[in-house]
């Protein structure tokens, strides 16, 4: 594992498939042009699994080997579902391409996850739910979204890969994502 700066901002994420990432980042792109925000590039676009937070750096080698192990297990198959202004349509700050996770596999997945980060880093579980999706838009300021497009979810396609990521804020330019240690995800035998 590199090393982990003493002041970071972690989250685990569940990686897309270049083709998919593509296909979202072209649609954040297009959503972007009607709402005036700001695209989030293709490298960036993930599934947030569970966001940490800050981490004292001597707790994150543990932390890491306890949500990678409880990330493992077979890929997830999801679909776009439908793109969602949030926090809601007439003020959002973001859009998000929403995921169908038909077998829950994505959902235990974030489920395991986030026990495993409660246990790791002492803290109380959480009662908020798991929302499967990518955050393909930002909003430069709150504002009313409406007419967003219909998605194609026929493109089913494999989440098969999470990791532990640092996030570090570069002043007027998006987060570049550091990743800390990751799983490849494997069907089972």
């Amino acid at each position: 594992m590199d090393a982990v700066r003493p002041v970071n901002r972690l989250f685990v994420a569940a990686e897309l498939p270049a083709a998919a990432r593509e296909r979202a980042a072209a649609l954040g792109r297009e959503v972007a042009g009607r709402v005036d925000g700001r695209a989030v590039p293709a490298a960036s676009l993930h599934v947030t699994l569970e966001f940490l937070g800050p981490v004292p750096a001597d707790r994150v080698p543990a932390l890491a080997e306890a949500v990678t192990g409880a990330a493992a297990g077979p890929p997830a198959r999801v679909a776009p579902a439908a793109l969602r202004a949030r926090p809601r349509a007439a003020r959002a700050r973001l859009v998000a391409l929403e995921l169908a996770d038909p077998d829950g596999v994505l959902a235990a997945m974030a489920g395991r996850v986030r026990g495993a980060a409660d246990r790791a880093l002492g803290r109380a579980p959480s009662a908020v739910a798991f929302w499967p999706h990518v955050t393909i838009v930002r909003l430069r300021r709150p504002a009313r979204v409406a007419g967003l497009p219909a998605v194609d979810g026929e493109r089913l396609f494999d989440i098969s890969r999470a990791a532990l990521y640092d996030s570090v804020q570069s002043p007027g330019g998006p987060p570049e994502y550091r990743e800390l240690a990751a799983v490849e995800l494997s069907p089972a035998r």
